[in-house]
């Protein structure tokens, strides 16, 4: 008699679903770990449903999966995805939408919010023309034929997939025009306040006189999913993207004055992209929101390697919807819904009034045109820095909160920053962490990407970190202080579940000069789960005995198609085999298998486990005890019983 156990392993836990930001149901973006074969995901199978691959994205190894589901089915099989161990990450398609307010056009005057950050004595100095900057819009497209865009668009493209309704009768291609039903125009507003032709006798004067613009359509009606967005970015950055034209107009600058209800952090295929962005050095500007809450509860507002902006009214107080909080860099002129708003282009001839977080962003972005076009080598960390240096500090009462700090640096001062230029570079630190928020078991460890990046200044940088749970050391790889450009931070999660935000500061002196910055990640600690859900019950798992008749000079099997089935719940139950034949064999290999998604065949989705000493698959003899076999889920690269007994001839059942 072989006797023993069978139980299911419990996998490591990955962000779960955000319970209320809005997705696209059904729909699901898949990233698998490198061992996994990529060409056997054409359909994946998980908690009974089988989803269909409906494109590869931008990113490495990461899938847009479809199935006509609802919200709740969607989230228990994103759920059982995310048990999976071949799988990096799983989340929803989440919907973004544009940061605006819509109002009707009533204002047609832009010296309101050009004059808050002195701009009108900043074109003194530049505008735009000395080294011409391109800049992508990624929104919900342009409209060409604008009189006050003619001569500034470059060729753009459009990435909104779903052609039920772009209003263009089509998913991708290359024309980003704005094509929705009832278009508000969003997408031309912004495009025009980066870079409307300006000092032409006509109509609104853009930030950056001389920027190309480079349009690029990932919204329609004010909404797109993040898949689209995310390969939108990859793509206005000068990334491939799969079975589209390579971008010959890499953008330098890129505003995205869009967003979600959902933290950075269960969006990981957004954060990817922006970490690819700005690998190539693209600057990426993001509207922080307009919900009046905190602004790291919003993608892409906060996610790593992007300037957040806020947004301030006329009387250059923090306006009433604009998000706010620790992830601000920036505040610029917004504007309010019921009172003077950012006046640009609207449709072909014409122009209006919004206001939001949308309107503020590409202030910003117009304003680091300027400065690239002044400075060529001006480097991301450098034009941030000196943004948040030269800004014009607004006070807890103009900010509206308990602290200042919560409207970030400031109001952008266009004419401070370039004036800035014209002087050495200041010595500065900026450091940013990837990622900058975590969700850990107790018990558990994860690696953070610290980057440090110097401005005139080549000193070692001192790191710490503050914050961490009770019990806990985070320690640095090269450990501190640092001379190169980053370092890995190991964070544990310790035994006390609980939020904790992590200060991590750096300093170092040169030149007589003490230089600091820091950065914050949230670790969320939360106790593992003792059972696995009940997707994964032990119930019905099949446990079989194959015979081992000889091993050389060839392996000769004697199948067993009477499998032991296990009836009892849970994840663990004993198991017991009598009258096992105990003559003219080598002994037996024993195999588990739960037929999770209920086909009759072992493949991805099911759990499966080999009885094994030391990795390897064992033979035992009938007189065995203590047989304990692991469960877990089947990967692309799993020997399963199946797989095994195919390769040897053998029929399988």
């Amino acid at each position: 008699m072989i006797s023993g156990s069978v139980r299911i392993a419990l996998q490591t836990a990955l962000p779960s679903a955000d319970p209320v930001a809005p997705f696209v149901e059904g729909e699901l973006i898949v990233q698998f770990k490198p061992q996994v074969s990529l060409q056997s995901l054409g359909r994946l199978s998980a908690a009974g449903v089988e989803l269909q691959q409906v494109r590869l994205l931008g990113l490495e190894r990461t899938f847009l999966y479809r199935a006509s589901l609802n919200r709740t089915d969607t989230l228990a099989v994103l759920a059982e995805l995310q048990r999976r161990n071949d799988v990096a990450f799983a989340h929803p398609n989440y919907l973004l939408f544009s940061q605006a307010t819509p109002n009707d056009p009533q204002y047609n005057n832009q010296r309101w919010h050009y004059e808050a950050i002195g701009l009108p004595q900043a074109w003194d100095i530049e505008t735009g023309s000395s080294n011409p900057v391109t800049v992508a819009v990624i929104d919900g497209g342009v409209v060409a034929g604008h009189p006050d865009l003619a001569g500034k668009l470059l060729p753009g493209y459009d990435f909104y997939s779903n052609a039920a309704d772009s209003g263009d009768g089509d998913g991708r291609d290359n024309n980003p025009e704005d094509t929705a039903p009832g278009s508000d125009y969003h997408g031309n507003h912004v495009t025009g306040t980066v870079a409307a032709a300006t000092n032409n006798g006509l109509g609104v004067a853009g930030v950056s006189w001389g920027a190309r613009l480079l349009p690029v359509r990932a919204l329609s009606a004010g909404s797109g999913t993040l898949a689209d967005v995310a390969d939108a970015l990859r793509w206005a950055a000068g990334l491939s993207v799969a079975g589209v034209p390579d971008n010959q107009n890499p953008a330098q600058v890129i505003n995205m004055s869009l967003g979600g209800p959902v933290p950075c952090s269960h969006a990981p295929a957004l954060q990817q992209a922006i970490n690819v962005a700005n690998s190539r050095g693209a600057i990426i500007v993001v509207a922080a929101g307009n919900s009046n809450v905190e602004a790291s509860t919003f993608s892409p507002a906060g996610c790593s390697g992007v300037v957040t902006v806020g947004a301030t009214n006329a009387e250059g107080n923090r306006a009433s919807y604009s998000n706010y909080g620790s992830r601000i860099d920036l505040m610029a002129p917004g504007g309010e819904p019921g009172g003077l708003q950012v006046v640009s282009t609207l449709a072909s001839g014409q122009y209006g009034g919004k206001a939001g977080t949308s309107m503020a962003a590409p202030h910003v972005a117009g304003v680091l045109a300027l400065m690239k076009s002044k400075k060529p080598s001006l480097t991301a960390a450098e034009a941030i820095s000196l943004l948040k240096e030269t800004a014009r500090r607004l006070s807890a009462a103009q900010c509206n909160r308990p602290s200042a700090g919560d409207c970030g640096a400031g109001l952008v001062d266009a004419r401070a920053a370039l004036q800035r230029l014209n002087t050495p570079p200041p010595r500065s630190l900026v450091l940013s962490a990837s990622p900058n928020a975590l969700s850990l078991n107790t018990g558990q460890s994860a690696q953070v990407t610290l980057s440090i990046a110097r401005t005139n200044f080549t000193e070692a940088v001192a790191l710490s970190v503050t914050g961490q749970p009770a019990g806990t050391t985070p320690s640095f790889n090269p450990p501190s202080p640092v001379t190169k450009d980053s370092t890995t931070l190991t964070i544990q999660a310790g035994n006390n579940p609980g939020t904790y935000t992590l200060v991590v500061r750096g300093s170092a002196s040169a030149g007589g000069q003490t230089i600091e910055a820091e950065t914050r990640i949230t670790l969320t600690v939360q106790q593992p789960p003792t059972t696995p859900p009940p997707a994964q019950n032990i119930q019905n798992t099949r446990i079989y005995f194959d015979a081992v008749l000889r091993e050389t000079p060839t392996l000769s099997l004697l199948l067993d198609f009477n499998p032991t089935t296990i009836t009892q719940t849970g994840t663990q139950a004993p198991y017991t085999r009598a009258n096992l034949s105990t003559t003219g064999l080598v002994g037996y290999r024993i195999s588990a298998w739960k037929d999770v998604n209920n086909n009759g065949t072992q493949d991805e989705g099911d759990l499966f486990g080999w009885y094994r000493v030391g990795g390897q698959i064992a033979t035992v003899m009938p007189d065995a005890s203590n047989i304990n076999i692991v469960l877990e889920p089947i990967l692309s690269t799993t020997l399963t019983r199946e797989k095994w007994l195919r390769q040897m001839g053998y029929p399988a059942r």
